[in-house]
């Protein structure tokens, strides 16, 4: 029992005796939290190693099997085939691994990542070429001296030819034009378009990747994507796309209406504002399957602004859209930009 003095209080040795009794509990408090956080610290470390050796695995074996497309005669789609469905894997794993990575650390292997994509394209084209669109005929190189034509010359510079094509771009110095390409063109395809002004680019069908340079004032719609976009550069536009990964960088006062399965990102970038992906044409779903890409998952309000690290506050470089400014009805939308700038067709 309590020790009580003359006046009803606690004497000095209850009250040394509970101060004691408190300040155990509170060491002891200390002691159990301090054992959490070094367990939840263990845990994450643990997390950590494990993705790193996974996933330096799983790009060890996506490596390795562009690398057997060159010393191979056959089988050479399969191979790609199952190369981008790997990819595929390894962007959703990165995806769903960020919650514990470091901002640098997930810039590193999306680097990755997007340097696999590369090379995977430029595989595809050196190794199951398809068919061109847009490119100059080929010149015939005519002996001034005799009249006969210099055959070995003609296949030489074809081939040069050929091989420069490839760095072009798809479409580029282009004005108050709407841009149309044919399915055939765009299927599986990397498309690419530089320096435009006041135009509309509308792509129906599952491209492979994408790649806009430079624009100013447009307007892009575009089907499913496979697996990357890149915007560089690029002021005022309007970009209605879906693709697995999407990159912005250097861009200012643009509307990105997404659909991207993993986390797109920012960089260098001022004014970026989101909606979710609206557009819908005859073949859309059929192009989404055929696009590869996970039709529940949509991070379109999620970006990673490279320039801004802060975790307590938003970036300021990008914001949602308000539902009073969303478009939502395209083809009348196109329509008035049409008329507004005077746009000549151009199907290609």
């Amino acid at each position: 029992m309590s020790e009580l003095t003359e006046h009803g209080g606690f004497s000095e040795k209850e009250k040394i005796t509970d101060l004691l009794d408190r300040r155990h509990k509170e060491r002891k408090n200390q002691i159990e939290s301090a054992k959490l956080e070094r367990q939840k610290d263990a845990d994450e470390s643990e997390a950590i190693e494990y993705f790193d050796a996974s996933f330096e695995q799983e790009v060890k074996k996506i490596s390795n099997n562009l690398d057997t497309v060159v010393t191979i005669d056959s089988g050479k789609a399969v191979i790609f085939e199952n190369v981008q469905k790997d990819i595929f894997n390894l962007q959703r794993y990165l995806s769903t691994s960020t919650f514990f990575l470091h901002e640098y650390k997930i810039k590193v292997c999306q680097n990755t990542i997007n340097e696999l994509c590369k090379r995977l394209d430029t595989l595809k084209n050196e190794h199951i070429p398809k068919k061109k669109f847009g490119f100059k005929s080929k010149k015939t190189v005519k002996n001034s001296q005799d009249g006969r034509y210099a055959i070995g010359k003609a296949a030489n510079a074809a081939s040069v030819e050929t091989a420069e094509d490839r760095m072009k771009w798809t479409f580029s110095g282009r004005r108050n034009e709407l841009i149309k390409l044919s399915r055939a063109a765009v299927n599986d395809q990397t498309i690419t378009g530089s320096d435009l002004c006041n135009c509309i680019v509308r792509l129906e069908g599952h491209s492979g990747s994408l790649q806009f340079s430079k624009l100013k004032n447009c307007l892009v719609f575009c089907g499913p994507t496979s697996r990357s976009i890149f915007l560089d550069d690029c002021v005022d536009c309007k970009f209605v796309v879906a693709c697995q990964q999407l990159r912005c960088h250097r861009s200012k006062n643009c509307d990105l209406y997404l659909k991207v399965t993993s986390r797109a990102i920012i960089e260098d970038c001022r004014q970026i504002q989101v909606a979710e992906y609206n557009m819908s044409y005859d073949e859309f779903h059929n192009d989404l399957e055929k696009s590869g890409l996970d039709k529940a998952a949509n991070n379109w309000n999620e970006l990673d602004d490279f320039d801004w690290l802060a975790t307590d506050k938003p970036s300021p470089n990008w914001s949602i859209l308000k539902d009073d400014q969303v478009i939502t009805n395209w083809n009348l939308f196109q329509s008035q930009h049409q008329i507004t700038y005077n746009l000549s067709n151009s199907d290609e």
